[in-house]
């Protein structure tokens, strides 16, 4: 949205310039002789004849303009702005690699409202290819800077994401250590019984008197008894209680 602004106040300021302040254009003959299209529109094949710069560009870009405005200064004049704008896009997006889009927005905007490069759209010369070449080239540079800050942020988050897991095993290794100190060991050990020493009773002698203990004595009865002397009644057959005498 803020590129967007910047682009349509560049452009604004710059028709404005034209159709109000604007009061001389400042055209070179040379290359009004170079800029040559036949009836068709078709312009000339040999253009790069001499080689690829920035005059010979401007020509190229110029020609396309002839052939859609007709008039020679104007095509010139809007082709200025049309380059002018084009830079100011460029500059936009060389800040925002260099840091971020602040930065390109004010990049933009000082390339877009100043007075010294509104001037230079009077004059239809290559001087305004040469802007656009020179913010071109900034934004080359920019590129460079931003895949420097890319690998430069890329190595702290993996060297931060090191740290941050090397922590994290450092707070596992004591939260383990804290528990084997609070938790006593409870696994079964072997018991070798040759390690136990047996320890034998030790009794106390009772200081209390205690009755004296009885001998042990049989007593035995010096009558014999008769075999037959049964009083056991072993044949109950025919008879009841009552005949038992």
């Amino acid at each position: 949205m803020m590129l967007l602004l910047v682009i349509i106040a560049a452009f604004a300021v710059r028709v404005f310039y034209v159709e109000n302040r604007m009061d001389r254009i400042h055209m070179d003959e040379q290359l009004m002789k170079l800029v040559a299209f036949d009836e068709n529109g078709v312009m000339a094949s040999d253009i790069f004849a001499g080689g690829f710069s920035e005059r010979a560009l401007y020509v190229l870009c110029m020609s396309l303009s002839c052939m859609v405005f007709g008039n020679f200064a104007v095509a010139g004049v809007y082709l200025n702005v049309g380059l002018q704008v084009l830079a100011v896009l460029i500059l936009f997006g060389a800040g925002k690699n260099c840091y971020n889009r602040l930065l390109g927005t004010v990049f933009a905007a000082t390339f877009a409202i100043a007075p010294m490069i509104i001037r230079q759209v009077s004059k239809v010369d290559e001087i305004n290819m040469e802007l656009l070449l020179a913010v071109a080239g900034f934004w080359c540079f920019s590129v460079i800077v931003y895949l420097f800050r890319y690998l430069h942020r890329k190595k702290n988050e993996k060297a931060s994401l090191e740290k941050e897991k090397t922590m994290e095993m450092t707070k596992e290794e004591a939260i383990v250590q804290t528990q084997a100190l609070a938790v006593p060991d409870s696994s079964m050990k072997e018991i070798i019984l040759d390690d136990v020493e047996a320890e034998k009773p030790k009794f106390i002698e009772n200081p209390l008197p205690v009755p004296k203990r009885r001998a042990h004595r049989e007593m035995d009865f010096a009558i014999e008894t008769d075999e037959n002397d049964d009083y056991d009644i072993t044949d109950m057959t025919g008879k009841d209680f009552f005949d038992i005498e």
